[in-house]
């Protein structure tokens, strides 16, 4: 009586690699960027503080809350505004910053606060 053999043959092993590997050609494209996307997403988390930042202060000041009232007009009040304040972001003139690899994400006070209106700010990266 022969013993039979078990195991795969080499077609089924090659089948497999082939499925793999198509597996890694449209998986790797999504995952490769992902640290990218994460920069970008934190920061327009701290984009949104920063409007929530200036809409708070511009109420304390309207409704004298702030005493005496503190307009937003630079980086380094809307860095005071946003306390704790973000980590790696630091004020510069008008505008707050952050360097991540070799994108700079700012966030700029391009209108300063008036008893009028919160002050405006935009972003740019």
């Amino acid at each position: 009586m022969q013993a039979r053999q078990s195991g795969f043959t080499l077609i089924e092993l090659i089948m497999v690699i082939v499925i793999l590997g198509a597996l890694a050609v449209i998986a790797l494209p999504r995952y490769i960027d992902l640290q990218g996307q994460a920069e970008v997403a934190s920061a327009d988390g701290v984009f949104g503080a920063a409007q929530a930042a200036t809409a708070i202060n511009f109420a304390g000041n309207i409704s004298g809350a702030i005493s005496p009232a503190a307009p937003i007009t630079n980086g380094t009040e809307l860095l005071g505004a946003m306390a704790p304040a973000p980590d790696g972001w630091t004020a510069s003139g008008a505008a707050i910053s952050r360097t991540i690899g070799s994108t700079t994400y700012t966030i700029t006070v391009s209108a300063a606060e008036t008893a009028a209106a919160p002050a405006t700010i935009t972003k740019s990266w």
